[in-house]
């Protein structure tokens, strides 16, 4: 005859067993998130160097094109029969303001980026408290609950 096992030995073990269980769970998850995270930024920093490198060249050409651009203007405004001090400051203040509403699109576009960081910052925030309910509810019944669906990083 089998003798019956010993209720607080194997309920503390099950208990132990139960705890690793989410910790095991919590270290996949949080490595899921740190491989999908270092992914991305790799992508993003290949991405942001190849713009870069793009961007300096454009602009370049274009500080060049622009300088002779509005000297042609000014030149063409003074052919008018405009003084040429005025066409001169026709030409400055047209371009300034050009320079000007570039700059505010500029900064529209970098609030659309922070904005998907936050969204990621978010999501990870969602899964650390996804982990800390289910880690208080696990320490009372048997895990009845999936994972849940992994999302992808835009």
């Amino acid at each position: 005859m089998s003798q019956p096992p010993k209720p607080g030995r194997d309920h503390e073990r099950g208990a132990i067993d139960l705890v690793e269980a989410v910790i095991d769970d919590t270290r996949a998850l949080i490595a899921a998130h740190v491989e999908a995270l270092r992914d991305d930024m790799t992508q993003r920093l290949t991405s942001l160097g190849e713009a870069l490198t793009s961007t300096l060249l454009a602009f370049s050409i274009m500080i060049v094109t622009a300088l002779l651009l509005g000297i042609a203007l000014a030149q063409t405004i003074v052919a008018l029969g405009v003084p040429t001090w005025a066409a001169y400051w026709i030409v400055t203040v047209a371009g300034a303001g050009l320079g000007f509403a570039m700059v505010l699109r500029a900064k529209a576009k970098a609030r659309g980026t922070g904005d998907v960081a936050g969204d990621a910052a978010d999501r990870i925030k969602d899964d650390v408290a996804w982990i800390a309910d289910n880690a208080d509810n696990a320490t009372q019944a048997p895990p009845q609950q999936q994972l849940p669906p992994a999302r992808t990083v835009p």
